[in-house]
């Protein structure tokens, strides 16, 4: 039998009926009208009744309500909200802390990807006035103003500490947003060194 035949076979074992008992028996359990991902048979359900929604509603459940938390529209804002937590908690929240966790999963296969992609350390704390930052640090940094900020900020924005680590390790402020991406445009020639060889000549 191919492999196709046997996939097949496994969602034609469950009926229909079993299907919307068992996920009436979930929300019983659970207390709410369950998520795809809360069921394990999320995908014959929505195959067999064209989607998830019009599966909730052939058992008789109540939709979904609107999230009240704020609307996350992407990857970017997910790790920004992650990166403004951490600074509050000296470290990288965990799944349970996090309050766009359900979100999370729209977009990333595990929360330890999703760790990575806000380029946060689990293990490591944050502290608020240390001398040395590394590079994930002060990105993480300006992100949490930018986002706050609505833009990317100017460098008097930015605690002394964290643009005195930025010139020392980047050369400068335009360098530093560049080669993190915080925008697209390379930094010019300093002016002032240019100043400064006029005068000497």
């Amino acid at each position: 039998m191919s492999m196709m035949n046997l996939k097949a076979g496994k969602m034609n074992k469950y009926t229909n009926e079993y299907l919307i008992e068992e996920v009436q028996r979930l929300a019983k359990r659970i207390g709410r009208t369950p998520r795809a991902k809360d069921f394990k048979h999320y995908n014959t359900a929505s195959s067999r009744f064209g989607s998830w929604k019009n599966f909730i509603e052939a058992a008789g459940l109540p939709a979904h309500k609107a999230r009240k938390t704020k609307t996350i529209y992407s990857r970017y804002e997910l790790a920004k909200a992650a990166q403004e937590q951490a600074l509050v908690l000296r470290r990288a929240p965990s799944s349970n802390e996090f309050k766009y966790t359900h979100i999370v999963y729209e977009y990333f296969s595990s929360w330890d990807e999703f760790i990575k992609f806000t380029r946060l350390k689990p293990k490591e704390r944050i502290l608020k006035n240390k001398k040395e930052y590394s590079p994930e640090e002060l990105v993480t940094v300006v992100r949490v103003i930018e986002a706050n900020l609505g833009r990317i900020p100017k460098v008097y924005e930015v605690p002394h500490g964290v643009s005195t680590a930025i010139r020392k390790q980047y050369g400068g402020w335009k360098s530093f947003l560049y080669r993190e991406g915080f925008t697209e445009k390379a930094p010019t020639a300093n002016k002032n060194i240019y100043k400064k060889k006029t005068l000497e000549n």
